[in-house]
């Protein structure tokens, strides 16, 4: 398996407070079979610069891979970051914020309303060679009152993630999603071994139970090409339809 999204590095956002804990958390992926990851800290072009964050990040980066421990470990890092929506991103390089030697990045949305632009935004992303990969969409009311606006960003190139943790809880968006071919990647947006602890194992195991082998399989082979800046290999979506009140 292949961890996207986590906040493992410590001391730079509201993931891993320091190291100790980051090497928790990385001893925790290794022992559930993650085999390599991307650490994707918060960034808020609104309340920091790249600039700042870029810093901020390698500084965090370079204490991490300090410890002797984690490089005893053999999982595979990259960086990227985790990425507030704004239509600002139309105006900056992005280049800094892909996973590392890829085009991928990881966008969060708001989880109140749909942000003003969005389609807009995400369109001129992808026109500028980028693949928006939109994160923990379970978590967004606009999409579950009308996931034909997720299915949409889907037609136009959107890469999908949901959070392993909605998988073991048994959200049925996040489920319809996966039915309805809507998502492409699983990963487990760890902050902590607490609460948000990682747990790809589980999700992939209820994957496994509700869909198949094969569902597993292929989610795999998706985090595998994104990690390596290959293409990803999109099934045809099925448009959600409105049947008395539920959407089918």
């Amino acid at each position: 398996m292949i961890d996207l999204h986590c906040h493992i590095l410590p001391g730079i956002d509201d993931g891993a407070k320091n190291t100790d804990i980051s090497v928790q958390i990385l001893n925790e992926e290794k022992r559930q079979g993650v085999q390599a990851i991307t650490f994707t800290p918060h960034f808020h072009c609104n309340r920091i610069s790249a600039e700042k964050f870029l810093k901020a990040r390698e500084h965090s980066y370079e204490k991490l891979m300090a410890v002797s421990q984690v490089q005893e470990l053999g999982i595979k890092f990259k960086l990227g970051a985790e990425i507030y929506f704004s239509t600002k991103l139309n105006e900056m390089d992005l280049d800094p914020l892909c996973f590392t030697d890829t085009k991928y990045l990881l966008i969060e949305l708001p989880t109140d309303e749909k942000p003003y632009g969005l389609r807009h935004t995400i369109v001129d992303i992808l026109n500028r060679g980028y693949t928006p990969v939109l994160a923990h969409v379970e978590r967004y009311p606009y999409f579950t009152d009308d996931p034909t606006i997720l299915y949409d960003l889907i037609e136009k190139g959107c890469v999908v993630q949901i959070n392993s943790r909605a998988i073991t809880d048994g959200n049925k968006i996040a489920l319809k999603y996966i039915k309805w071919g809507m998502a492409h990647l699983i990963c487990s947006d760890t902050h902590n071994m607490d609460e948000r602890s990682p747990n790809m194992k589980d999700g992939m195991k209820v994957i496994e139970r509700k869909f198949g082998e094969d569902y597993v399989s292929w989610f795999n082979k998706n985090a595998v090409n994104v990690f390596k800046g290959n293409y990803v290999d999109l099934t045809v979506p099925k448009k959600p339809k409105k049947i008395l009140g539920i959407w089918m």
